[in-house]
């Protein structure tokens, strides 16, 4: 039985800065393993691959050593990771310490790999639930607008100006005026009568969209 020890993270990484690192080789290096015995796999912003842990599960690891980790999660990232990790446990016959349990294939802490797993899956499917929600309602608004790219609810400071002009002008001279069809003039009325949207504010008026004030 061989005592091994290992961490996983960014370090010296210009754009993530990852301080547990430092931390978690503190404790490791604190744990009493030989130095010759431990090892890392460093991440950088665009790749996460643990290499050297891979090639000790391939090629040192024997059945009985012990892996010690400061945290589970420097042995994975995601659910597939943690998946790959609990049939190694099972295939090496290693056994993982952390800083707070011990796992093997037949601890009692095999059921917290597996909570853990379902943990990790049930909130994946909730993200992907909450982005098809997400979906459904840019789509709803989406076919709410008209080809132009304005919502025709929106009442505009052109609609306004025109909604007041029309108090004491008739349809045709307000629609010369502000070049608006009378179906047009008619929904405007319509909408500030029957107080269906509220008159355009911040939220609702865009001038990137070619609105007129």
């Amino acid at each position: 039985m061989t005592m091994y020890g290992y961490v996983s993270g960014y370090y010296g990484d210009k754009i993530i800065k990852d301080p547990d690192l430092e931390r978690h080789a503190t404790v490791l290096l604190g744990s009493g393993i030989p130095r010759e015995n431990c090892f890392a796999d460093r991440f950088s912003h665009s790749n996460k691959e643990r290499y050297r842990l891979h090639k000790f599960f391939a090629n040192i690891a024997k059945e009985g050593d012990i892996l010690f980790v400061p945290d589970l999660t420097d042995l994975y990232s995601n659910a597939r990771e943690l998946c790959c990790l609990m049939h190694t446990v099972e295939r090496t016959g290693i056994v993982i310490k952390s800083s707070d349990m011990d796992l093997s294939d037949d601890s009692a802490a095999s059921d917290w790999i597996l909570a853990s797993q379902l943990a990790h899956l049930d909130y994946l499917h909730y993200l992907r639930h909450k982005n098809a929600i997400k979906a459904i309602k840019k789509a709803k608004y989406q076919s709410s607008l008209n080809v132009g790219g304005r919502n025709k609810r929106v009442i505009t400071p052109l609609y306004r100006q025109a909604y007041s002009y029309l108090q004491n002008h008739t349809y045709t001279a307000t629609e010369l005026k502000f070049h608006l069809s009378k179906s047009t003039l008619y929904r405007i009325k319509k909408q500030i009568n029957n107080k269906k949207q509220p008159i355009n504010t911040q939220q609702s008026y865009d001038a990137s969209r070619g609105d007129v004030q």
